[in-house]
């Protein structure tokens, strides 16, 4: 056999094809790997969608359909040519036209992610990112505790804490999201309020939004929670199933929110508007209003995915906190039900799926903390193995670049994510 790849029209896919090319880049699809088994009449109307021509593997393939692919595909000889950009309807265009009409003073570019550029490195960021950090979840747990004993929530403070994250965010978009991964996390609700702020803010730069509203989106971050500080401290910290009961007391911290906030003066209706829909869920089955859809303002999409992602990757008093990977994983299978799909393809997009700061497990046994994702390879990043395969400590760890390792002898690759906190690992000493 010449070659084992074949160029395919997509209409004539069947489950038991392995895809490994595409007629675009990857990071313009959902698909979360670069290179799958075709399981699902789903996955085919998937590439269907978002691809005119595909490149197919006969030897990953199923044996009963090799014989018919090496004789009726067309061979490949140096890889699919991509198509024009107007043959697919540009997946920056489709989230426009579901936004719904509703302005989310988003930047007009002709693909996510490619309006802002980092200015300083993340090594350089990272020194001035901490003092904002630190500052920051300081004088978070200052306002929320004050709001704990009766007070109004000091709103100009938080609107410095926000407009400092911007600027973190909008110079280097690694730095900060790095803190927020690896922060310590003795006062949940204080961590996991800056943490929802920065992954919104991430999420929010890489979709193009102007200054304005990435304040916007940072300060609702901040706030998505806030009134969990009129809940008894006992149902928040419950570590078993809440009952009936403790559910709907829980839900509501929203109303309990927007009343907090209602008592500040000049806040922005788009912040109110975060807080209130932050809960509520693409296919309906959210609280407090059951919003589906476009219902579901732009802020409150981008709250909802950027609090779940940071309660996941938490441990949080009733679950262990979840890998990265894992956590996009789960987001995946949530799409169009939990969360528009095109909101799930961006933000992974956005923060990654092995991001620095995470650990992983690669097929020789070793344990690895990523140092920097590539966005062309996003399954190969380069790694500093910190573990040998018997779980051991290196006394010198080795960097890996496992996009250069690809078709190497021996081949490097990621095999799982691992949890934060597997074999009493701190990712912080790595880098602060």
């Amino acid at each position: 056999m010449a070659t084992p790849l074949r160029k395919i029209d997509v209409e004539l896919l069947q489950i038991g094809m392995y895809v490994s090319e595409l007629d675009r880049p990857w990071l313009e699809t959902p698909f979360l790997f670069q290179g799958f088994y075709v399981r699902t009449d789903g996955e085919i109307a998937e590439l269907r969608r978002f691809c005119d021509v595909v490149e197919i593997d006969i030897e990953q393939s199923d044996a009963s359909l090799q014989e018919t692919l090496a004789a009726k595909a067309t061979p490949v000889q140096h890889g699919i040519t991509p198509l024009s950009p107007s043959t697919k309807t540009s997946l920056w265009r489709r989230i426009m036209a579901l936004f719904g009409g509703k302005s989310a003073n988003v930047r007009r570019q002709t693909t996510a992610g490619e309006y802002y550029q980092d200015t300083v490195s993340t090594s350089d960021e990272l020194a001035v990112a901490k003092s904002i950090h630190s500052g920051s979840l300081d004088q978070l747990m200052t306002v929320l505790t004050s709001i704990r004993h009766g007070a109004t929530v000091a709103m100009p403070d938080l609107q410095v804490v926000t407009e400092s994250m911007v600027d973190s965010v909008l110079r280097n978009n690694t730095a900060l999201a790095l803190l927020a991964r690896m922060q310590e996390k003795d006062e949940y609700m204080s961590s996991h309020s800056l943490s929802t702020s920065i992954w919104a803010l991430v999420f929010g730069r890489h979709l193009g939004l102007d200054r304005e509203a990435l304040e916007v989106v940072g300060l609702g971050g901040l706030l998505l929670d806030v009134g969990k500080t009129k809940l008894p401290e006992a149902l928040l910290n419950k570590t078993g199933k809440l009952t009936d009961v403790e559910w709907s007391h829980m839900q509501n911290h929203v109303e309990f929110g927007l009343d907090i906030i209602r008592e500040a003066d000049n806040v922005d209706p788009r912040v109110m508007e975060m807080v209130a829909t932050h809960h509520e869920r693409f296919d309906g089955s959210g609280y407090p209003n059951g919003w589906s859809g476009n219902q579901i303002p732009v802020f409150g999409r981008i709250g909802g995915i950027a609090d779940s992602y940071s309660a996941m990757t938490s441990k949080r008093p009733y679950a262990q906190a979840m890998s990265s990977f894992d956590a996009m994983r789960e987001f995946k299978s949530l799409s169009d039900k939990h969360f528009q799909a095109e909101m799930v393809e961006q933000f992974i997009q956005a923060v990654g799926i092995f991001p620095a700061g995470t650990l992983v497990e690669l097929n020789t046994g070793e344990v690895a903390i990523v140092l920097k994702e590539h966005q062309s390879t996003r399954l190969r990043p380069e790694v500093a193995v910190i573990l040998n395969a018997e779980k051991k400590a290196v006394d010198e760890f080795k960097v890996l670049d496992l996009r250069e390792k690809a078709g190497q002898a021996p081949n490097v690759w990621i095999e799982r994510g691992i949890n934060p906190g597997d074999y009493n690992l701190d990712p912080r000493k790595y880098f602060l």
